[in-house]
């Protein structure tokens, strides 16, 4: 299974001079503790890894890049279609966990199955945004408002409509 997740305000605003322009602690536990789950497993694109202080603990990362330069601690992927296709329907999981231009491969090329997005009440003026899934991404669950840092947010879940 393919499952991204993000955080996003408003305008579906994802990053501001190539950082996440929040700060919110639980939203950061819950991304953790999402993605250490159900395979444990991450791809990220590579200007979003640059903004790590290295690979994510307790998973397995995977680094979307053409550059073919190795990085310690993942593995580089280099075609995300071909790198995707075996966790389709096969019980294998994975996170991808960002930027805006790797999520916009993986729903433009129909491979992600679901979406967990922290909805943040907010504008921040992103100049990076998560991309509009297309229609066959239905509202699944919706969790009560939270609030911390003076954000108002809520856990999203999008699954991909039954064919």
């Amino acid at each position: 299974m393919i499952r991204l997740i993000v955080a996003y305000d408003r305008q579906r605003g994802i990053a501001k001079h190539g950082y996440q322009p929040w700060s919110i602690p639980d939203d950061e536990a819950y991304f953790a503790a999402k993605t250490k789950s159900a395979g444990a497993e991450i791809l990220v694109g590579s200007v979003t890894y640059k903004t790590f202080d290295g690979p994510l603990k307790d998973r397995k990362n995977y680094v979307l890049t053409r550059d073919k330069t190795a990085i310690e601690g993942v593995e580089l992927v280099h075609d995300l279609e071909k790198f995707l296709k075996p966790y389709q329907g096969t019980g294998k999981d994975i996170w991808v966990v960002g930027g805006a231009n790797v999520y916009g491969q993986a729903l433009d090329m129909g491979l992600a199955d679901e979406i967990y997005a922290t909805a943040i009440a907010a504008d921040f003026g992103c100049q990076q945004f998560f991309p509009e899934p297309g229609p066959e991404f239905q509202l699944i669950s919706e969790s009560d408002l939270h609030e911390q840092n003076g954000f108002i947010y809520t856990y999203q879940l999008y699954a991909k409509a039954a064919k």
